[in-house]
């Protein structure tokens, strides 16, 4: 059994592993660089009470995260996966100026009014290139004003919740993502399954996994002014443009959904030995 649960109270875990565990192990999986999420605060409690149970996150970063601050041993690393080998081609979503896109729910942790606020300082808005934003949440409405007191509502869009986003991946000059923390973020790898280039900052945990200086510009944590300054240079230099796009595919190859099944399998065998 994986379980996905947020696990915050000690108390409650030593329950759940005493009633509703009592016979067999979870496998208990991390999602988020944010480990309050998934642990008590409490390291203490929360190494008494996970010391023997498989722990599954989503990149080295993240496993190197919870053995040294909880002292887990039985941590191991399956990233996302998306389809590359066998996608097929996609449609790519065409409008009148060009634009950029990101992708996500609107909450303050994804830091769009940061992302906004570069794109409005950028050259892009002049270049008449536009920012795309797919998704909904309870940021909406703040973003909005922003956008408004911008006065840039006629180069940001919001597309609202988009069930095939891949089309908007495939027809945007590169993806834009500067969140405050992930895990393994899966808008990145389907933008460069698409074959699109990203600008992302280094945020904890996922960009420096993905970004490796041949599909995208990856700029320091929080440093919204080289974020910035990267929107410019990608969008002014068509070769170097061009030349990210031709490695995109490629540079994912080994998050495929075949090659990441490889690895459930092997941990999948390896639970069996114990």
């Amino acid at each position: 059994m994986l379980d996905f649960r947020f696990r915050k109270s000690a108390v409650k875990e030593y329950f759940v592993k005493k009633l509703l565990y009592r016979n067999f192990k979870p496998v208990y999986m991390v999602r988020s660089s944010n480990l309050e999420y998934y642990f008590p605060k409490n390291e203490a409690a929360t190494r008494l009470l996970f010391k023997n149970d498989p722990v599954c996150v989503l990149t080295e970063r993240m496993k190197k995260q919870v053995e040294q601050r909880f002292g887990l041993q039985r941590v191991h690393v399956i990233p996302n996966s998306v389809q590359v080998a066998h996608r097929k081609s996609i449609k790519s979503k065409t409008f009148k100026n060009q634009y950029i896109v990101t992708a996500g729910r609107l909450y303050d942790h994804k830091q769009f009014d940061k992302l906004i606020a570069a794109y409005a300082e950028s050259e892009l808005p002049e270049m008449n290139i536009d920012l795309r934003i797919l998704g909904q949440g309870p940021e909406l409405n703040r973003l909005q004003k922003q956008v408004e007191k911008l006065q840039l509502n006629d180069r940001i869009h919001f597309e609202g919740f988009v069930k095939k986003p891949e089309a908007y991946f495939a027809g945007a000059l590169f993806f834009a993502f500067c969140s405050k923390f992930e895990g393994f973020p899966r808008v990145i790898l389907e933008s460069l399954a698409c074959g699109t280039p990203v600008v992302s900052t280094d945020c904890p945990t996922g960009p420096a996994e993905l970004l490796d200086g041949t599909n995208g510009i990856l700029v320091p944590h929080q440093d919204f002014k080289a974020f910035k300054d990267a929107l410019n240079q990608l969008a002014k230099d068509e070769d170097l443009l061009q030349n990210y796009r031709d490695n995109a595919k490629a540079s994912i190859a080994r998050y495929d959904h075949q090659e990441v099944n490889k690895l459930w399998k092997a941990f999948i065998e390896s639970l069996k030995e114990k």
